[in-house]
C-alpha cells in the first residue's frame, strides 16, 4: 500500500528525506541528553554543554518534522480531520523548534521554557497517533508503520496523563515514586522510539 500525494512522486521522495532527516536528528538529540545527563549534569560547566547540544540539534530535528507532517495531513481523505491533525502537528513542532534556541540564548528560563516544551512534546503524540490513525484506516499507510506510530503516540500521552495523576499523591511517597516510574518509562519509550517511526517512515515513502 503506497501513500496517496496530490503534489506527485517528487514530494513524497522529498517527504522522505526529510523523514529520514528528522529521524537521524532526532536520534543524535537523544544521544546528546543521554550523555547529558550520563556525563555532564553534576558538573554543567566543564566544556560545552551536552545539553545545549540536546536543545538545538533537537529544534532542528522537530523543523524537519514541519514538510512530513504536511506531507501526511494532505494524505488524509478526510478534510476536516487533515485540517485539525495539521493545526495541531505543526504547532506542536513550531514550538519545538524555537523552544530550544530561545532557551539556549537566554531569552526563556528554563522554569518557563520546560512546561511550555512538555506541552508542546504531547500534542506533538497527539498528532502522531491521529496521523497514524487516519492514514491507518484510509489504507494509506502500511499498518505496521501506523501501529507503531499509534502506539507511539498513545504510549507517550498516557505517560503524560499517568506522571500527572502522580502529582495528586502525598509527595516523595512510594506510590508517587511508583507512578512517576511508571508514567516515565512510557515517556522514554516514546522518546527513543519516535525518531525511529521517522526512519521507517522515510524507508516507506522512499519505495512509495
Amino acid at each position: 500500500m503506497m501513500i496517496r500525494s496530490t503534489a506527485g512522486k517528487s514530494s513524497v521522495k522529498r517527504a522522505a528525506l526529510f523523514a529520514y532527516a528528522a529521524g537521524a536528528t532526532t536520534i543524535l538529540a537523544n544521544l546528546f541528553l543521554i550523555a547529558f545527563y550520563a556525563l555532564q549534569v553534576r558538573h554543567p560547566e566543564d566544556g560545552t554543554s551536552l545539553g545545549t547540544a540536546n536543545d538545538l540539534v533537537g529544534s532542528i530535528g522537530t523543523a524537519f518534522m514541519i514538510p512530513v507532517a504536511l506531507a501526511l495531513s494532505a494524505s488524509l481523505p478526510d478534510r476536516r480531520l487533515s485540517r485539525s491533525t495539521q493545526v495541531v502537528g505543526l504547532s506542536a513542532m513550531a514550538v519545538l523548534t524555537v523552544g530550544g534556541p530561545l532557551l539556549v540564548s537566554g531569552i526563556l528560563a528554563f522554569n518557563v521554557q520546560a512546561p511550555i516544551m512538555v506541552t508542546a512534546w504531547l500534542l506533538l503524540c497527539l498528532w502522531l497517533f491521529l496521523i497514524n490513525r487516519g492514514l491507518r484506516l484510509s489504507a494509506a499507510l502500511r499498518p505496521r508503520v501506523a501501529r507503531l506510530g499509534e502506539f507511539l503516540g498513545a504510549g507517550t500521552l498516557a505517560g503524560g496523563v499517568v506522571v500527572g495523576f502522580g502529582f495528586l499523591l502525598p509527595w516523595m511517597s512510594w506510590p508517587q515514586l511508583v507512578v512517576f516510574g511508571v508514567g516515565g518509562l512510557l515517556g522514554v519509550i516514546g522518546m527513543l522510539g519516535i525518531p525511529v517511526w521517522f526512519l521507517f517512515l522515510g524507508r516507506h515513502l522512499a519505495a512509495s
